[in-house]
Order: structure tokens, then sequence, then C-alpha cells
């Protein structure tokens, strides 16, 4: 429930100026021939949004998959990690009511917890807590919150998983320490987490579409995730959202999480000692559930969120007073590449339209293929089998993912920039990805 990156689109037809930053017709078509490329390719599912001095400038949303679900005005799709920025300023605002100190220690609230006399709140916020993750469960049903899970049997999971390492002394990004960050604010304000983010964000700001998705709210015009199939937006199985709680289980819209962020840098909802409390310092890209996004000079701050298959970044320049929201629900190219292009268009940068190639493959050579490979001091095994009429990869107790053709006996997995050449009558393939090459044969 991580990423990290952004987008945008157009409207109106004035040019628009910001400090360094100039928005023209010219930049405007520039986008929407970007985007439209996507589109027209079956590329990319999604909306963007950018903000301007608190007003949105440019917005759309794209992909006819999202013709079906979600409301017309303001799309709502889950947006995954971008909870936690939501829970940090949550916590904020307590601090700021003395009501709560970021060094008190865990064990006040769950000192079951391992190492919870040792870990502080500071410690949850910033990712150095050493506690692992509850969303990959550790006997590697990595899917394990696709269906309802009880408290206590994510509590269990939590302990049973122990910690990475001493709090303080690395960092490791935490599902499960945001997870217990909510409980605490469920204790602190002796509400639910719906109930608290609607009465300290939601209603003080008029957010219209944002709310956390519970057992009552999981179906409430929330978009869905789409992933390609022979060609073909299909609709994913995603996470039982409550199961992810305050890691990863509130909706929003695109307009919405960029009034928020609008209202955050303007020092409408927290202080601004508090908020430069709360940004990362120095070269570090994590601060206290704020996280930064560089784009050469440009800095800016916000989240990024991933579900299955939903993958989302809201921002904010300051030095701008740009924000920019995306919202991706359909990836059959890696959205950061995606955003990169946007960005570029944005700040005045060099660009290329992709090209996507439709490689036409003879399906029965993946009988060729088939098989399990893996080599002497390759962490694990690799099985490629055909289902549906696809070729599948599936490494040693991780999920499946489709092999997109690209060229004779090669294949990639774009969204990881993953690229397999295979060797049939060697019995063997060529796996590159990284920058790194390793060998492995059929077993």
């Amino acid at each position: 429930m991580k990423t990290l990156l952004l987008t945008i689109t157009l409207f109106a037809s004035q040019t628009i100026f910001s400090q360094g930053i100039q928005i023209t017709e010219e930049k405007r078509q520039a986008i929407k021939t970007y985007i439209q490329h996507f589109e027209d390719n079956k590329q990319l599912l999604g909306t963007v949004s950018i903000f301007k001095d608190g007003k949105e400038i440019l917005k759309e949303t794209f992909g006819q998959a999202n013709e079906k679900s979600g409301t017309e005005q303001e799309r709502i799709y889950t947006i995954g990690s971008i909870t936690k920025l939501y829970v940090a300023i949550l916590f904020a605002k307590l601090q700021e009511e003395s009501k709560i100190s970021f060094e008190e220690p865990l064990n006040n609230y769950f000192p079951e917890i391992p190492n919870a006399n040792k870990i502080t709140i500071k410690h949850m916020l910033n990712h150095t807590s050493g506690l692992k993750d509850f969303v990959s469960k550790g006997d590697s049903l990595h899917f394990w919150l696709k269906v309802p899970r009880s408290k206590i049997e994510i509590m269990n999971e939590i302990i049973a998983q122990g910690i990475l390492f001493q709090p303080g002394d690395s960092l490791s990004y935490s599902n499960s320490a945001y997870y217990l960050l909510g409980r605490i604010l469920e204790k602190k304000h002796q509400k639910s987490f719906l109930q608290i983010l609607e009465n300290e964000i939601v209603k003080p700001l008029n957010l219209k579409n944002t709310f956390v998705i519970d057992q009552d709210t999981k179906d409430k015009n929330v978009s869905k995730s789409y992933e390609k199939k022979k060609g073909e937006w299909v609709e994913m199985e995603e996470f039982y959202f409550p199961n992810a709680f305050s890691a990863g289980s509130i909706a929003s819209s695109a307009f919405d999480m960029n009034t928020f962020l609008n209202a955050l840098f303007t020092n409408k909802v927290i202080r601004e000692n508090t908020l430069q409390m709360m940004l990362p310092k120095d070269k570090a890209s994590f601060g206290l559930g704020i996280m930064k996004v560089p784009f050469y000079k440009y800095i800016s701050y916000g989240h990024g969120g991933d579900t299955y298959g939903t993958h989302s970044v809201a921002m904010y320049n300051q030095e701008n007073n740009l924000g920019i929201t995306y919202i991706i629900n359909g990836e059959n190219y890696p959205t950061n590449d995606f955003a990169i292009g946007l960005l570029s268009i944005i700040y005045g940068k060099e660009y290329k339209l992709p090209k996507f190639n439709e490689i036409s493959v003879d399906k029965n050579n993946f009988k060729l293929y088939e098989g399990i490979y893996g080599a002497k001091g390759f962490p694990i095994t690799i099985k490629i089998y055909e289902q549906d009429g696809e070729l599948k990869a599936e490494g040693q107790g991780q999920p499946s993912f489709t092999l997109a053709p690209k060229e004779k006996d090669v294949f990639e997995f774009a969204k990881a920039k993953l690229e397999i050449e295979f060797k049939p009558l060697e019995n063997k393939l060529i796996l590159k990805q990284a920058g790194q090459i390793f060998e492995l044969k059929k077993q």
C-alpha cells in the first residue's frame, strides 16, 4: 500500500501563471494529447487533477472502463496508503491540543506488541519502528486480506511477525505501525476511525467524497480496479478494505485530495510550526506521515498509495501553490513513467510519447516455455505456465503475473520493468530486471 509520483490534465482557456510555472494553451494541448495517447492505446484508466492557488484548474477522467463505475461529477477511488497522511495529521491535531505526545511509548496502548516499551508514536509515524507488515502474511498467503478478517486475527499476525530492527536504527515501511496508530486514535477519541476522520477533517473542509470504507460503505460509489486481459479491461478482486483500516481504507476523489492538501499547506488544518515538524528533513524521503516527492529541482510533499489494482499520489508544491493528484485504477503501462511524462510537460522538460507495440505471438510455443526454473544462488524458483490463453509467471510463494509479448521468445512485465527471454531449445530463460541479468534453467 505504498507508491510515489504524480499526474494532471486539462480545462479552461486562459493562460495560468505561477511562480516560475506557466501553463499555456499549448501546454494544455500537449497534456491532452499525452493522456489521449494512453487512452487510445488502452494503457491506463484513472483521473488526474491540478489545483493552483486553491482552485482546480485541470481535471480529466480517462479510460472507457471508468464510464461504468463511480459518479459522473467526482469519481471516487480507493486511495490506499494516502490514508496514512490523514492519520498523521490527526495525530498532529492531537499533539497541538496537548492530548498526546509523539514520544509516548506504544506500550501505553498495546503492551502485547513486541518491543512496545521501546517503540514511540514518532517511530511509527516515520516508519522507523521496526514493525513488519501485516498486509503480507508470514505464511506466504499474500492475498489473505481479500476476505474479512477480525481485529484479533490482524493483531495476532502483527505480534507473530515480530520486529525487523530496533526502533530508530533503520527505516522500513510498515502498514502494521499505521494499523496500530488507528487503534490508538480510536482509544484517544473514543470514536471509530470513520467518525474521527469525518469530525476532524471531512466536515471542517467540506470534503463531500471522502470517507473510511467499512463493512457498510465498502460499495458506496467507489470505482473498481481493473487489469488488462486479452486486450480488454477486466474488473479485478481487491482488498476487503475494512481489513486495511488506518493503513489504507480511505476512499476519496482527486478533487477532495487536492482540497485537503491545499488546506493543509495553507495552515487551515494544523499550525505552520507543526507542519514543518512533520515534513521530511534534509535528504530524508519520509517525515511524520508526509513523503517528499522530488522532480528535478521542484519539491512537493504528500503521499502515495497502492492497492492491488489502484495506484495514487497526492502532492503539493509549496513554492508554486500547486496541488497535483493522480489516481490510476487500471495499469498496463508503468504509472511512474506516465507521471514523469506529465510532470515533464508541466515543468517544461523534454518528453516523448511512448510506443506501444502490439506483438503477434504463437501461443503454441507457450507449451515449450512451461516449467519451473531456478538457479544456484537465485533466491526463488519461477513457475511459467499458460492460463486462459495468456503466459503467466509466478515466483515461489508470490502472486502470479501476466507476461506480455515483446518480440519472438521475449516477454515482459512492464509494471516491474522485468523482461524474460526464453531459450526453449536450451531449457532455460534469461531474466532481466533493475540492471541485473539471471540465467535460470528448467528443473
